[in-house]
């Protein structure tokens, strides 16, 4: 999957650059939050309640973890896409792969993992911003007023 910097789609098959682009997105998605992590441990950030800095933390945390686990499965789904079985399958999301680890045999689809290390990196940055802030409503009307700008905002 490693392509020279300008050749990023260098695969003719589908999945092939669609699995690529998603690791690309993993690796940015994983450096982010592990900046983000260092920054709200450190003394520069001050949280009004301390619950919410662990609160923050521990998301953000989590979200390292399944970024980790994600970017894990990621040459396990390639190696899959090579079998016959999964030409049928649509997407890099619906092929499951099998896995080994501490003797234990599994299977797993990449949301099992990207999902939720999305989830808790966004919660993650909703708990840093009410835990820094002095007027968390202002964050619920400016997501309800941006939830309504992302729902209309449809092409067309």
């Amino acid at each position: 999957m490693n392509h020279e910097k300008g050749d990023e789609f260098a695969s003719e098959d589908p999945k092939i650059a669609a699995l690529e682009a998603f690791e690309r997105w993993s690796n940015y998605l994983l450096v982010a939050t592990v900046a983000a992590i260092g920054w709200v441990a450190s003394k520069n950030v001050v949280f009004r309640y301390a619950v919410m800095q662990s609160l923050t933390l521990w998301l953000l945390g989590v979200s390292i973890i399944f970024g980790v686990l994600t970017l894990a499965l990621v040459p396990l789904i390639a190696q899959a896409m090579r079998d016959k079985d999964s030409t049928s399958k649509p997407s890099v999301y619906s092929i499951q792969v099998s896995f080994k680890i501490f003797r234990i045999s599994g299977h797993v689809y990449l949301t099992q993992a990207c999902r939720p290390q999305h989830v808790a990196f966004m919660l993650g940055i909703i708990c840093y911003c009410f835990g820094v802030v002095d007027i968390g409503w202002i964050g619920i009307v400016v997501a309800i007023t941006f939830s309504f700008y992302g729902f209309f905002s449809k092409p067309g």
